[in-house]
This record gives C-alpha cells, structure tokens and sequence, in this order.
C-alpha cells in the first residue's frame, strides 16, 4: 500500500509559500552579493591609491600561503619537443599567466589593446628563426593556450609594454666567480613568486647544455647558464620600442647555447641589432671574466668589465660615469672584502639594494657546480637560500 503524499507537496498554497520563499532567498544573496563586491572594489581602491596598503595587503596573504617550492623541469634539445616538455610540465601555471598577466594586466582586459598586442607580437615571431615559433606551439599544444598569447608573453618587454627593475653582482672570492641576480618584478600579479622554474636543457651537437631561470609560458631566460660556465642576466634600462630582431631574453639563451667563450658572448652583444635598452651582465667563471653591457635609447653598447674583483649594475646606463656613492649596488658589493657566498647574499640582502618586489635571489657557482637560490617569500632575498646541484652530469 503506498504511503499517503504530504500536503505540503500537494498543496498550492504551500507550494506558493515555498516558491516566494526561495526567490526571497535569491533576492537577500544577490543583495550580499552586491554587498560583497562593493567592499571589495574600496579595499582594491585604497590598496591602489596607498602603498603601505598595498604592502600591508601582500604581506598579510604571503602569511596565509605556505612558503613555495621551485620546480625543475627537463627538457630535450629540439625546440617543438622542448615546448612540448615544458607545456605537458606547467600546463595549469601556464594558462594561469596566460590569463592573469597577459590578459588582465599587461592588455587590461580589454580584447582590443590584446588583438593588437598579439598582432605586433606574431609579426615579430614571423622575422625570427623558425625553432623560437616550433617552442612556442609545441607549449601551446600540450598547455591548451593559444600560440599568439605565448607569443606576445615573451616579448611584451620589447614591445614597450613593461619596464621592470633588477639588481647583479658578480665577484671573485676564492676559486669562485660567483655571478648574483635579484629578479625584481611586480611579481606578476600575485602568483610570481610561486611559479619559477628552473629548466635544464640537454645540450646536443648543436646546442650547449643550459639551465635558465624563467616563468612558465617563457622560451627565454632571465638567468641562464652554460656548461661552459658562461652566465648572462638582464636588467631593464627603459622601455622598448619594438623590434624586428629576436626578443632580447631569447637572444640571451641563444648567446649561451652557442658561445663558450666570454669573448664570443661579448662580441655579440656588443652588435646586436637595435631593440630594447639593457644591461647585461655576463660572465665566464673558468676564465674569471665578467662585464657589464649597457645599451640605452641611442643603441649603442658600453661595456663595463670586472675591477677588483667586482662589477655590478642596477637600471640605468652608467657608462664611464663614476658609480661610488651613487649607485646602492655598487657601493654594497664594495664596501666589504666578499670571502664567500655568505657576503654575496649580505649584499643582495642590503636594504638599500634589495626592492620590496624581489621575487627571486639567485648566485651562481659554476665552479662548484651549484646555484644558491631564494624563492617563495616577498621580497626573496631576506628568505632561506638553497643550495641546488647546476648541471647533474659535469
């Protein structure tokens, strides 16, 4: 015998009561909705217009997220394969960049400053050697990003559309050239510090094994380093103004593929063609050479090399002009003998060299076969570094 229906099931009133129930319920969370998101654009408002807000906001979140861990990735020597390693390995962070950084911050969400940006972006890609495009889509086919984006991500800097900052030191102490990077950035939307990666590339009869420091998406390097010894940073001068000439971070890893000499490396960056302003720093630890080269708008290059011991360089052109008492980095780095690791990382530390968005530290030791690195916390280099193996097979 079936059971007897409820009359709340079967009656109308009460199924009008019920109905008029549930749309007062949707109506009060549209309302708290509403509530919600107004606070919301006040607290992004007063973050934006005040910086100690905006730092008391970062640091409160940094708090909440448990210290991050960097990620190696290997990849093979050939360029749709390497893309295709590095789009299987990074897939969510690549489309997370994808959206945040490129979308939303770098062309401001708006779809006609993206269709433009990634027009000028595939045009460039189209003037340079095939295998920089053959990387790009094999990261977009496993990533599930589309090419033009990956594309405008890795020359955003050369089109004009950032300016960022940047410390490096290079010094002799002992049998060691230890060559030092603070990566300063505005840590890419509130995830950078949580996706560097660190890529170590098998070298093969016409590439050099390397290991370059980049975030995911990226086929050039911030940092990176041959099995030759031969290190190269960048720090940004000024603004680009677009190029017809390979983007200058992929440039960079080129220079480190091919060349083992410092004196190869310093004959091509000396006549690369006109893009955007920089300093470079490189060096070649067997040797004990470094140099510091600054191009500013004019194009042309000043080299700076290593005196006693050290060179260093910040974000701007200092040419022949006298850098003691003017430039933080450069009077940090000299007012100490540096004997070791430990007084590279005290000049990284300072706090007048190190900036408040340092997303990573990092020193090379290739003479040791090391990297000493520091990610993870805001800014980085007041953090733990690790001591990290640089080429497994030496």
């Amino acid at each position: 015998m079936n059971p007897k229906k409820s009359n709340i099931e079967t009656d109308p009133k009460n199924l009008d009561i019920k109905a008029l129930r549930k749309q007062h319920r949707k109506e009060r969370r549209k309302k708290i909705r509403l509530v919600l998101y107004i606070l919301t654009a006040l607290f992004l408002l007063v973050m934006w217009v005040s910086p100690s807000a905006r730092t008391w906001y970062r640091n409160f979140v940094v708090s909440l997220v448990p210290i991050s861990n960097y990620k190696i990735v290997e990849l093979p020597p050939e360029p749709e394969e390497m893309g295709e390693a590095q789009g299987e390995a990074r897939s969510i962070s690549i489309k997370l960049l994808s959206y945040i950084y490129i979308k939303k911050i770098i062309c401001r969400d708006n779809q006609e400053i993206l269709k433009r940006n990634t027009a000028k972006a595939k045009e460039i890609f189209k003037n340079i050697p095939q295998r920089w495009t053959d990387e790009i889509n094999g990261i977009a086919k496993t990533a599930g990003v589309k090419p033009e984006i990956l594309m405008l991500g890795n020359c955003f800097l050369d089109l004009g559309l950032y300016c960022g900052g940047c410390r490096t030191v290079v010094a002799e102490a002992g049998n060691s050239l230890f060559h030092a990077h603070n990566l300063d950035w505005d840590n890419l939307g509130g995830v950078g510090n949580y996706l560097l990666t660190i890529f170590r590339v098998a070298g093969d009869e016409n590439r050099l094994a390397t290991v370059y420091f980049a975030f995911p998406g990226m086929i050039g390097a911030l940092d990176v380093i041959n099995e030759k010894g031969l290190a190269l940073s960048f720090n940004q001068v000024g603004f680009g103004r677009g190029t017809k000439h390979t983007p200058i971070f992929m440039k960079m890893r080129k220079i480190a593929e091919t060349c083992n000499t410092f004196e190869e490396a310093e004959k091509i960056i000396k006549n690369l063609p006109p893009g955007m302003p920089f300093n470079i720093t490189l060096s070649h630890a067997p040797s004990g050479k470094a140099a510091v080269f600054e191009r500013d708008q004019s194009m042309e290059v000043f080299e700076r090399k290593i005196f006693n011991g050290i060179v260093t360089a910040d974000n701007r052109c200092w040419g022949k002009e006298k850098m003691q008492g003017k430039c933080a980095v450069e009077d940090a780095a000299r007012i100490r003998k540096i004997a070791g690791v430990n007084e590279v990382i005290t000049v990284l530390r300072n706090p007048k060299v190190l900036l408040g968005c340092n997303i990573y530290s990092l020193i090379f030791d290739f003479n040791n076969n090391v990297f000493y690195l520091a990610v993870g916390e805001i800014p980085a280099a007041n953090g733990t570094y690790r001591k990290i193996p640089l080429f497994l097979k030496k």
